[in-house]
């Protein structure tokens, strides 16, 4: 069942609460998926730490903050005509977050060949875990950010065809 969280908006020193969102799993939980809430003008204190901020110099996105640390960070250009991906890792563990742009992401564990595909959109962060398999197929250009914990090894990219 999904997690629900909400959107909020200060409107007059005053918390509304706008919308929800929804924390998606897939594949028993080795896939998450979240949609980061909207806040408009500076957040309350009630906000969810995972956000994106619409201040008036800009977009300000939050989608990390943990105490672990971050050894591999990447950006990645989203092509209509391109697919990110067709491999798995065994040692790191991998979130993307969907800075613009739309893409399906199909994920099949390489254990037990369960496989699901998932809408992604902008504001979109998904975690993916060890030895589940993941394609991106671009449906609208775009851009992400990859990041992990675990140190980027060319050895740990396990050639892996879902698309």
């Amino acid at each position: 069942m999904p997690l629900r969280s909400r959107l909020f908006e200060v409107t007059d020193n005053r918390l509304i609460n706008r919308v929800t969102m929804t924390h998606e799993t897939f594949l028993c939980g080795k896939v998450l998926k979240w949609s980061l809430p909207v806040v408009q003008g500076p957040p309350p204190t009630e906000a969810p730490n995972l956000k994106r901020l619409l201040l008036s110099q800009g977009e300000l996105a939050q989608f990390h903050d943990a105490e672990e640390g971050i050894r591999y960070i990447a950006y990645a250009e989203l092509m209509v005509d391109g697919v990110r991906g067709n491999h798995y890792h065994e040692v790191k563990e991998e979130y993307v977050y969907i800075l613009n742009g739309e893409a399906l992401l199909i994920v099949q564990d390489v254990d037990s060949k369960e496989r699901e595909q998932m809408q992604l959109a902008t504001g979109d962060l998904v975690f993916i875990s060890t030895r589940i398999a993941h394609a991106f197929k671009p449906l609208k250009a775009g851009s992400a950010v990859e990041f992990s914990q675990a140190r980027f090894n060319p050895a740990d990219v396990q050639r892996f065809k879902l698309i």
